[in-house]
């Protein structure tokens, strides 16, 4: 008896195997690296709770939903997630800069940023997203990356790049995909940055966005000088902010990137 259902099976080796692949997490095979936003075990998926467990997938997934689900009333449009998506993922590439597969690739999430904001030509998309597509493909051909971190990690980049270039779309059905190979911690704290607390915002009074304020939030924003959100807190302060959260983001160590709440709040990005 044993040895018929062995043999109708597999050997057990393989049924080891089989029941190991299922307790995995279901990653691409076409794009090595980038994690599918999975849903929450528990019913309340779009809660404070699953945002700050520090899972990329889980916080991803929660943005696809609020994005989606026409019953949840939420300050943020369907648009506006997803411009800020394509900015998390521009900025998930600016942290493996260096790792970037040559000028064209870096061009391309410049780029995609401007376009995220309104600032770059039909031409210049068209090209882009020509560039993302097939960067994509070529990067996944053949099965040479499976044995070779380094080409994982380009195979993973380029996949960015093409999230990036079609944010919108992935929102679809939580469709969106974390930003591998930054660190999941990064990854977290760069989602924070971009949405902040998405189910509690921080109310910014419209007295302390003063010319100084505004001018110094834009010069940031502009020229990608995140160093300087230590003299943007000065400056809200003096400007009578008491806002802790406010205060916080400013002065605390985490990562930024374009597409962050408070320089959206303070300059009306939309």
């Amino acid at each position: 008896m044993f040895r018929s259902n062995v043999r109708r099976s597999g050997s057990l080796r393989s049924i080891w195997h089989r029941r190991e692949r299922k307790r995995r997490p279901a990653e691409s095979p076409t794009r090595p690296g980038l994690v599918t936003a999975h849903r929450p075990t528990n019913r309340n998926w779009a809660n404070e709770t699953n945002w700050y467990s520090g899972h990329p997938w889980s916080m991803l997934y929660c943005l696809a939903q609020l994005a989606s689900d026409r019953r949840v009333e939420w300050s943020h449009t369907p648009e506006q997630i997803a411009r800020k998506l394509c900015l998390f993922y521009c900025g998930c590439c600016r942290l493996r800069w260096d790792e970037l597969a040559g000028d064209e690739a870096r061009h391309a999430v410049t780029v995609i940023e401007r376009h995220a904001d309104g600032g770059a030509s039909r031409t210049e998309w068209r090209a882009a997203r020509r560039y993302a597509a097939t960067a994509e493909r070529l990067s996944h051909r053949g099965w040479a990356w499976r044995n070779s971190q380094e080409l994982r990690n380009a195979a993973s980049l380029a996949s960015l790049v093409a999230s990036a270039a079609k944010a919108r779309g992935g929102l679809g059905g939580g469709g969106v995909r974390s930003g591998c190979p930054v660190e999941v911690i990064t990854q977290a704290a760069l989602l924070r940055d971009v949405f902040g607390n998405p189910f509690a915002l921080a109310d910014v009074k419209p007295v302390w966005l003063t010319r100084t304020v505004t001018d110094l939030a834009r010069t940031i924003y502009t020229e990608r000088s995140f160093e300087l959100m230590g003299v943007l807190g000065d400056a809200l302060q003096d400007a009578g902010c008491d806002c802790q959260e406010v205060l916080d983001h400013c002065y605390g160590s985490g990562v930024h990137s374009r597409g962050c709440w408070l320089l959206d709040v303070v300059l009306g990005n939309t």
